[in-house]
């Protein structure tokens, strides 16, 4: 297994605490308190509604809580301007509206807004990161033509290249300082081939030193490519803790309200459920 890259102060990190958050009375977020370690892959789990977007927003700084502190590498998250910001970590949420006419080098140029690459840079930089997602042949081709799947890739190359494109990373995307990526089930729109090449992806980049906070719906993928996992309910964190960890108790049952066997991987021996008859 490649070496993970190790950052020179081991507080470098998004630390979340205690952090609470209401809407018309109703609490979305509620105490909840957690960390994005550089070089890991921190997997949000939770039935539909329990606050996994609503936290998403709030650790990337769409969003501001009532209550609780948010940090980024020991600086607080409202601190930080939004160039600084649009520097240090990059968000792919759900929902993205792209003008009709762009093509597909016109949408992930956009995550380069941040930076200032000469045009020769630039656009190896967008063909090497199609290339990263698989779709380096549409670089031509308008975005409103592709497939849902097709579109969501492209959404993926876009915020990669965002981080990507940082003077101070080497030749293999390592960088000096720690980097995060929030994702928001990007792999919702994917067959199992893709969904496999992302996910590989993923940790690839958590190898060179990425901090990713990713939602998925699948307790299995999370379970065998998660790093940590975060089960919320109501607002609430559940659990938190490494997939052999979830394993030794019946937070996902009871969380899910749902009759499941706990099975093993074959191959890894990590947990996977399945539905009982």
């Amino acid at each position: 297994m490649a070496t993970v890259k190790k950052y020179s102060s081991n507080q470098l990190m998004l630390t979340v605490n205690k952090l609470s958050l209401g809407r018309s009375g109703k609490p979305l977020l509620d105490q909840v308190s957690l960390s994005i370690q550089p070089g890991q892959l921190t997997i949000i789990l939770g039935p539909n509604g329990a606050g996994k977007s609503t936290l998403l927003k709030c650790c990337s700084g769409a969003l501001h809580a009532d209550n609780g502190h948010i940090h980024l590498d020991n600086k607080p998250l409202a601190d930080w301007s939004l160039a600084d910001l649009a520097k240090k970590r990059a968000v792919l949420t759900q929902q993205i509206h792209m003008p009709f006419t762009l093509t597909v080098k016109e949408v992930v140029s956009l995550g380069l807004a941040p930076w200032s690459l000469s045009d020769q840079q630039a656009n190896a930089l967008i063909h090497e990161t199609l290339m990263d997602v698989g779709m380096a042949d549409t670089e031509p081709r308008r975005y409103a033509n592709l497939s849902g799947g097709e579109q969501q890739r492209i959404q993926l190359a876009r915020v990669l290249v965002q981080l990507y494109a940082d003077p101070n990373s080497n030749q293999d995307k390592y960088t000096k300082e720690p980097k995060y990526l929030f994702l928001d089930e990007p792999i919702s729109a994917l067959d199992l081939h893709q969904q496999q090449k992302v996910l590989r992806l993923l940790k690839t980049l958590t190898q060179k030193g990425l901090g990713i906070f990713c939602i998925l719906h699948d307790i299995n993928l999370a379970a065998l490519y998660g790093d940590n996992l975060v089960l919320l309910e109501k607002g609430r964190v559940t659990f938190n803790g490494t997939p052999s960890q979830l394993s030794k108790g019946n937070q996902i049952e009871t969380t899910y309200q749902a009759d499941l066997i706990r099975l093993s991987h074959p191959d890894t021996q990590l947990p996977q459920w399945q539905f009982k008859q």
